[in-house]
């Protein structure tokens, strides 16, 4: 549970600074960052994958990923692919493959801006779409059926945020908050030990994916900037055999602007 502080404290941030603001149809249009995005990060992971072990593995994943952003009239659309592998993930001697894929989407919307420290922010906040996939496959030999393979997909609507404080023309400080909130998943199941359904329906507190992200832009020029951030990313599941994944990663973005 600890992980998901950062994840309620930055929605009742963007909450209750923030107010619903029909007026001001995108003045935004001069601070949202968009365009082309490419990123790429470092850090530390680790997962409880109880479909196969009890134990902790953990190591390094890096993180890749390409997105790109457009302005609309009154809101702003996303688009995002990630993956990261690492067959470095490890307990003990034992080590597992694991593989994470993601596509998302979201539609964003301008809430009316507030000031801080004489300085203005702004904040977006929409409904979103993600197919996330995780793989974690065991590096030990097994006879018959593979069960050192564990799987997970999840279909999900959920919820995007984002804030962007200016600090001046060409540095931004800027925050974003997603979370998985309605889920169609689909678990690898042991047929021959159980006659659960591989496929269920999953809310915010029994299967969720989520990223936290918090970091600092700065425009190198007018259409060309390059951001360094942090970001948690976390994957619960209980349903089934329960799965506990997150890690922390210090990521490097560089997006140019049509």
């Amino acid at each position: 549970m600890k992980y998901f502080t950062p994840f309620l404290f930055g929605l009742l941030f963007l909450i209750t600074n923030s107010n619903l603001s029909a007026q001001d149809s995108f003045n935004q249009k001069i601070i949202y960052p968009d365009g082309i995005s490419l990123e790429y990060g470092i850090g530390s992971y680790a997962h409880t994958d109880e479909y196969i072990s009890k134990e902790k593995y953990s190591g390094s994943l890096p993180y890749f990923n390409a997105g790109w952003a457009h302005q609309h009239e009154t809101y702003v659309y996303n688009i995002g692919i990630d993956f990261r592998s690492s067959s470095e993930i490890k307990n003990a001697n034992v080590s597992a493959e694991v593989y994470q894929f993601s596509l998302h989407q979201g539609f964003i919307y301008p809430l009316s801006g507030f000031t801080l420290f004489s300085k203005k922010a702004n904040t977006y906040i929409g409904p979103a779409t993600e197919v996330y996939v995780y793989a974690n496959k065991q590096n030990i030999a097994v006879s018959g059926f593979d069960y050192a393979l564990s799987f997970v997909a999840l279909f999900s609507l959920g919820l995007s945020s984002e804030l962007i404080y200016s600090l001046s023309s060409s540095f931004n400080i800027e925050s974003s908050l997603n979370f998985s909130v309605l889920s169609l998943g689909l678990r690898m199941v042991d047929l021959e030990e159980t006659d659960e359904s591989p496929l269920k329906a999953l809310t915010l507190f029994s299967g969720a994916h989520g990223s936290f992200r918090l970091g600092t832009r700065y425009y190198l020029l007018n259409h060309l900037s390059v951001k360094a951030s942090y970001l948690l990313d976390v994957t619960r599941i209980s349903s089934w055999d329960p799965l506990h994944a997150a890690s922390d990663n210090l990521i490097f973005s560089i997006t140019y602007g049509f």
